[in-house]
């Protein structure tokens, strides 16, 4: 069973490497004008160089640093909560991936970036095992969110 789990949490970590490293793509081919929309999508880059970080480490591509570890968690942890107010505005740009859905539906979104906030608190980057195991359900919440709010 126990491999069984780290088989999932080593598929689950590579993909979404794989997806955020896709979307960094998208983003880069289009310039952003608003303000606003920017920001989140800075905010967004941020989560995927944390969670690349904190996946590498934890699939023991990248060799375990407590220190760099930390910092990753906290930034975020930091950035988790940062995730529902970015999105009160209903701000809009072409180069944008939100679905019109985050403003129809407020409460679903926020019930989702709660829900990244609570995982996101319980990281445990006390070594890598640690950290896989508790790296998957903020994976898994970035995937539910963008599953049902990003194009």
């Amino acid at each position: 069973m126990q491999l069984k789990r780290r088989l999932y949490v080593a598929i689950h970590l590579g993909l979404t490497v794989a997806l955020a490293l896709v979307g960094g793509i998208v983003y880069a081919a289009e310039p952003i004008s608003n303000p606003e929309v920017r920001a989140r999508v800075e905010l967004m880059q941020g989560f995927k160089a944390q969670t690349k970080l904190l996946s590498e480490t934890a699939s023991g591509a990248q060799p375990f640093a407590a220190e760099r570890t930390a910092a990753a968690i906290v930034a975020l942890q930091e950035g988790a909560a940062k995730v529902a107010p970015a999105f009160r505005a209903a701000a809009d740009d072409p180069a944008s991936q939100a679905l019109p859905e985050i403003w129809s539906a407020p409460s679903e979104f926020r019930q989702k970036a709660a829900r990244l906030v609570k995982t996101a608190a319980a990281l445990d980057g006390s070594e890598p095992g640690a950290l896989a195991e508790t790296l998957a359900p903020v994976l898994a919440a970035c995937k539910d969110c963008h599953g049902r709010f990003k194009m």
